[in-house]
């Protein structure tokens, strides 16, 4: 029996070492979303942006008000906030901007297309929405921030550094 507790301890203590291996290496998550999110809204940002006239028209047919004005907004949200992603700049404010593309998105395109109904089956297909997976990663995002290999951190150090405030 003691040999059995000290088969358990030793799996259990390789099991928190490999728990506190992987929480230093948290930050790397943090940028693979970062970048890989940002770069797919600037590739689509540069896509809408060389294509606007379809892309206008496009909102025309989903019925967005003033899609002549709405369509080059998004691309440049899109755009701008993609490109902050990826340097990890001003990341909360960018993930919550384009969040608020994606529920728009979600709104206006993807789930009438889909034609997703308010059922079992209906929200199976909701969630594997492209445009939902974007949102919950922008989510993530604004929650925990854009991580230790950002800009945002370091500015956010030297802020917390001059103001003499305490890190948390």
């Amino acid at each position: 029996m003691v040999r059995m507790n000290q088969l358990v301890s030793q799996l259990l203590g390789r099991v928190l070492s490999s728990y506190r291996l992987l929480e230093r290496a948290s930050a790397l998550p943090q940028l693979i979303v970062r970048v890989g999110v940002g770069l797919m809204f600037l590739g689509g940002a540069i896509h809408k942006a060389t294509h606007l006239a379809d892309f206008v028209a496009y909102f025309a047919q989903l019925r967005i008000p003033a899609p002549q004005l709405q369509a080059p907004f998004v691309v440049a949200v899109e755009f701008l906030c993609g490109l902050l992603l990826m340097i990890g700049l001003g990341t909360r404010p960018a993930a919550l901007m384009l969040s608020g593309t994606m529920v728009v998105a979600l709104a206006t395109a993807a789930i009438p297309e889909h034609k997703i109904h308010a059922n079992w089956r209906g929200l199976l297909d909701f969630l594997y929405l492209p445009e939902w997976l974007l949102l919950c990663l922008l989510g993530w995002l604004i929650f925990v921030g854009a991580g230790k290999i950002s800009v945002d951190h370091g500015l956010r150090s030297r802020l917390v550094r001059y103001l003499g405030l305490s890190q948390e």
